[in-house]
């Protein structure tokens, strides 16, 4: 089986933050309680789907929502260490967008990247800087709320 065979052609729709009316700027989408230690949340009200979580180093992470591999929803898998699992076939995603684990192959696809998003949090509030051109984040940007 091929790197290609191994990605899926098809993904479920995924919003494309590139035709996004949105501003750049840091967006609010949870209160940090609503994300646990372990735990992942789906967010929809953003300029694209994303998953967010936070792993066992506290830290909080985000990545397009849909599995690369097959299409799952990220949200619905297990958050092990500090990346995301799949619940499909276990693919493991680390917070800067790489498969960091396939338990039963013994080789990633090179293809096997997704795109992640920059998180943070600033009193109690969970933030994901968006940039429809991909510009990096200000972390002393504009807040919206």
């Amino acid at each position: 089986m091929t790197d290609q065979e191994l990605i899926a052609p098809e993904l479920p729709e995924q919003k494309d933050p590139t035709i996004s009316g949105h501003k750049s700027g840091w967006y609010k989408v949870a209160r940090s309680e609503d994300i646990a230690s372990m735990k992942a949340i789906q967010v929809d009200d953003f300029p694209t789907q994303i998953v967010v979580w936070r792993g066992e180093d506290l830290a909080l992470r985000g990545l397009d929502l849909y599995c690369k591999h097959m299409g799952a929803s990220l949200a619905c898998g297990e958050v092990n260490e500090n990346s995301i699992q799949c619940p499909f076939h276990a693919w493991r995603w680390a917070g800067n967008g790489q498969c960091d684990q396939i338990s039963y192959a013994k080789k990633i696809p090179t293809k096997a990247i997704t795109r992640s998003w920059d998180v943070i949090e600033d009193g109690g509030i969970v933030y994901v800087w968006f940039d429809k051109d991909q510009k990096l984040a200000d972390p002393n940007g504009q807040k919206f709320n």
